[in-house]
């Protein structure tokens, strides 16, 4: 396998891709046409059974600055930690087949980097959602930060940004990523869950881009995907590892909290965060149970929500409003009634 080169360079976008053919001459181009080209291309082939390893092999011989990395499907988790070990730059960002960057993303990037006062540990990159066709469906609601600590992000970002989890919409510095071991966990969905809100959490300096830069590409398949309740469970029974591990990890940061970084504020808020997530999973098996008639689901989606009740994820709602009241002792004594309740609201909003 070819290496890159111990240059200059200083950021390397990490590519994992399966069956992604109609994306990739999109991608490749977008790439080749950015205005500044101080950056290296990591491209993980996750066992893909189309022509995307072709296409990558055709983009590597006429770049020297991209490497192609090909194995057996073992899912985008693997495929990120294993592109992240080759990475030389001292900077990196995941960037998804599908999507793409604005032509001078790089550039500024490169110049956020370069012109902050102390290294940056996470440059968050502003997001707008677009249509396949390229054209503009949303720009993503976030705030500006300029170097400032990861408990001040986290908490700012995770009640606005809508995006913040996404892997994709972060710039990291690679000693920092390294020094924290952080990965993704593998064989569990929303591994992003588990991760991300930590990484921008223990960071010393956080900016984020004024520009939107990032396009989130909104797929048709995806908006109109054959809905397997089976697959949601699951999704929804990751979700609460992750909320319990990351529970867990939060109580170890603030019992040995040597530099003060876990103030009492930034602990609870933390907390409410990741109860604000697991909520919608719980709201998303609410209206599954509603029309589900096989009794095996259905007895998995009570079980589901056995365990949400030995977590007590009531104590984490914040305030001392009627309204939070309200909210918190639903949630311990009548959970189903407070769902149905939330659910009803969501609808209401959308129309």
């Amino acid at each position: 396998m070819k290496e890159l080169k111990k240059e200059k360079r200083v950021l390397t976008f990490v590519i994992c891709a399966y069956n992604e053919e109609r994306n990739l001459h999109r991608l490749f181009e977008n790439l080749v046409n950015q205005e500044n080209q101080n950056f290296n291309i990591i491209f993980v082939n996750d066992g893909s059974t189309d022509n995307t390893l072709q296409i990558a092999k055709e983009y590597m011989i006429k770049n020297e600055n991209c490497i192609v990395i090909s194995k057996k499907n073992t899912g985008l988790s693997d495929s990120r930690n294993m592109g992240t070990k080759y990475v030389k730059t001292p900077y990196f960002m995941y960037l998804d087949a599908d999507d793409f960057l604005d032509r001078d993303a790089v550039d500024i990037i490169i110049t956020k980097i370069k012109s902050a006062e102390k290294k940056l540990d996470i440059l968050k990159i502003n997001v707008k959602s677009v249509s396949e066709e390229e054209v503009i469906v949303e720009r993503n609601k976030s705030v500006e930060l300029q170097e400032v600590k990861g408990t001040e992000a986290i908490t700012a970002l995770g009640f606005v940004d809508k995006l913040y989890m996404l892997p994709t919409v972060y710039v990291f510095r690679t000693e920092y990523f390294r020094n924290n071991n952080f990965s993704f966990e593998y064989g569990r969905y929303h591994e992003d869950y588990g991760l991300i809100p930590f990484t921008v959490l223990l960071a010393d300096n956080v900016t984020t881009t004024e520009e939107t830069l990032y396009n989130y590409v909104l797929s048709k398949n995806s908006i109109t995907r054959i809905k397997d309740n089976r697959k949601a469970i699951k999704k929804a029974e990751d979700t609460l590892y992750f909320y319990k591990q990351s529970m867990f990890a939060i109580d170890e940061l603030k019992k040995n909290n040597n530099d003060g970084r876990i103030t009492k504020d930034v602990y609870k808020k933390f907390k409410r965060l990741y109860t604000i997530g697991l909520i919608e999973k719980m709201k998303e098996m609410y209206v599954i149970l509603q029309t589900e008639k096989n009794e095996e689901i259905i007895k998995e989606i009570k079980s589901f929500f056995e365990n949400i009740k030995k977590e007590k994820i009531y104590k984490n709602i914040a305030g001392f409003e009627l309204k939070d009241i309200i909210k918190r002792n639903l949630i311990k004594y009548n959970m189903m009634l407070y769902l149905k309740k939330a659910v009803k609201k969501d609808k209401e909003n959308k129309e």
